[in-house]
C-alpha cells in the first residue's frame, strides 16, 4: 500500500481558508480529452459541471472544478453521494458547487446503485449494491487523480439519505483514503456494515447530521449514531439538522476544522523481500513531516527513526504503536494490528493478541 504525502508547501498555499487557492487557469486538457459528453451549466458558479465515465467499472460521475484550480498545487477532493429518486448526482452536486467555488475544492458526484434499493427488504441485494458502490467510488477517485492534482490527505466523503450507507461503508473501510466522513439524514442498516466494523479507525472523524424530531428519518439517524458510538468511531453527532438535508455548509466547516486541527497519520508496512518474509519496512504517511518518531513493534523492540525496518522472530499478529511529534505540539499516537508475514494492517480494537504461529 503506497500513498504520496502532500507537501507542506501545498497545504500552505491556501488563502483565506484551508480549501482555497487563488490562481485561475484553463481546464486541464487531459480531462477534456476523456469525454465527448455535454456539460451542465450551473448559473450560480462560473465553471460547468462535467460528466465522465471511469473505465474500470464504467461508472458515470460528475465533476466540478472551481475556477481557481491550479495544477501546481494539490487540491482537496469532496465526494458527494446522492440519495434515491428524486435525488440524482446532478442535483446532489449542485447543492455543493457554490461551496466548492468559494472554498476551493474539487467536487465529484458518482452515480450510485445502492440508493435505488434503500427501502428494499432483500438484504443480500442491498449489500451487493453497496459493495458495488464502494468499488465505483474508489475507481472514480483514481480516475480524477489521474487528471487532477488531488491532495492525498484531504479526500472527504459525504452521503445524503439513501446515499449515506454507501458513503459510510466506503469511508469506514478505507480510512487511509478518506480523511473524514460526513452524513446527513442517513438511511441506516447495521447489517450492511458488518464487514466494515473491523476496519474502523478510531481517529477518523465522522460528522452525523440528522433531525431527531423528524418522524420519518429521526429514528434511523439515532440508530446510526448509536452504532457509530458502539463501534468506537470518532463521532460528532448533531441531532438538530434539517429534515431537508440542506446542511452542506455545515459539513464543509466540519471538514475544514478537521484539516486544520486534527493531523492525518497513517501507518503503512511491506515485507522487505521474498527472502525475508518476517522482516517489515514501516512508513508513516502524514499531512506534514513529524520532527520525532517512536516506533514500538509489539515484540518489545523499538526504533526512533522515521522509516524503520524490523525483523520479527515468528509469524503472528503484533500490536504496533507509533508516537510522533511536530515542533511545539504534544505527541500523537497511532496503534495498529499487524499480521506477519502477510503485512496485513488493521486499526487496533480490543486487547492485543499474543503472537502465535511457528517459531
Amino acid at each position: 500500500m503506497t500513498h504520496a504525502t502532500s507537501s507542506i508547501d501545498n497545504r500552505q498555499s491556501a488563502i483565506g481558508n484551508l480549501f482555497r487557492t487563488p490562481v485561475r487557469v484553463a481546464f486541464l486538457s487531459t480531462l477534456v480529452a476523456l469525454t465527448g459528453c455535454s456539460q451542465y451549466i450551473d448559473p450560480n458558479v462560473p465553471e460547468p459541471i462535467r460528466p465522465f465515465t471511469e473505465p474500470q467499472y464504467g461508472g458515470a460521475y460528475l465533476l466540478y472544478r472551481p475556477s481557481s484550480y491550479n495544477r501546481e498545487h494539490a487540491w482537496p477532493l469532496v465526494v458527494v453521494c446522492h440519495s434515491s429518486f428524486p435525488d440524482t448526482p446532478n442535483r446532489r452536486i449542485r447543492a455543493w458547487t457554490e461551496l466548492a467555488e468559494s472554498h476551493g475544492f474539487l467536487l465529484v458526484a458518482p452515480q450510485l446503485t445502492g440508493a435505488k434499493q434503500s427501502w428494499s427488504r432483500n438484504a443480500n441485494e442491498k449489500h451487493k449494491r453497496q459493495v458495488d458502490d464502494e468499488a465505483r467510488i474508489l475507481a472514480v477517485i483514481q480516475h480524477v487523480r489521474a487528471a487532477c492534482n488531488v491532495s492525498d490527505d484531504r479526500i472527504l466523503i459525504h452521503g445524503f439519505a439513501a446515499g449515506a450507507p454507501s458513503a459510510l461503508r466506503t469511508g469506514l473501510k478505507h480510512p487511509q483514503t478518506f480523511r473524514a466522513i460526513g452524513l446527513t439524514q442517513p438511511r441506516f442498516d447495521a447489517a450492511g456494515l458488518a464487514d466494515a466494523a473491523s476496519w474502523i479507525d478510531p481517529y477518523q472523524p465522522v460528522n452525523l447530521s440528522y433531525a431527531a424530531a423528524d418522524l420519518l428519518t429521526g429514528k434511523e439517524g439515532r440508530s446510526c449514531a448509536d452504532w457509530l458510538r458502539a463501534h468506537g468511531t470518532n463521532l460528532r453527532d448533531d441531532p438538530t439538522g434539517s429534515p431537508a438535508g440542506s446542511d452542506a455548509a455545515r459539513h464543509v466547516e466540519f471538514f475544514q476544522r478537521v484539516i486544520r486541527k486534527e493531523p492525518w497519520i497513517h501507518v503503512t508496512v511491506a515485507p522487505t523481500g521474498l527472502q525475508t518474509p518476517l522482516e517489515m519496512r514501516f512508513k508513516l504517511l502524514s499531512s506534514s513531516p513529524p520532527a520525532r518518531f517512536r516506533w514500538q513493534f509489539g515484540d518489545g523492540d523499538e526504533s526512533p527513526v522515521a522509516e524503520p525496518t524490523h525483523a520479527y522472530s515468528k509469524a503472528g499478529t503484533y500490536r504496533v504503536t507509533v508516537s510522533v511529534e511536530w515542533q511545539k505540539t504534544s505527541p500523537h499516537t497511532r496503534i495498529v494490528d499487524l499480521t506477519v508475514p502477510d503485512a496485513l494492517l488493521r486499526p487496533a480494537h480490543g486487547p492485543p493478541q499474543a503472537p502465535s504461529g511457528p517459531p
